[in-house]
């Protein structure tokens, strides 16, 4: 190229590097899912007893 200042990344050098940010990303987003699935499931267990009002208490 024209205006390539820096020698070109080797191959093997940019693979290496993609394949060390892809692991903490796939881990990230399976501990997230997991913690996720993990509320849900707490959060559905949980029942609320609140009978609804019908009448107003401004009378």
């Amino acid at each position: 190229m024209f205006l390539q200042i820096l020698p070109p990344d080797n191959v093997a050098t940019a693979q290496s590097i993609f394949e060390s940010q892809l692991v903490p990303v796939l881990l990230g987003l399976a501990v997230s899912v997991f913690v996720i699935i993990r509320i849900a499931k707490f959060l559905s267990k949980i029942k609320v007893n609140r009978k609804p009002s019908y009448t107003s208490r401004t009378a």
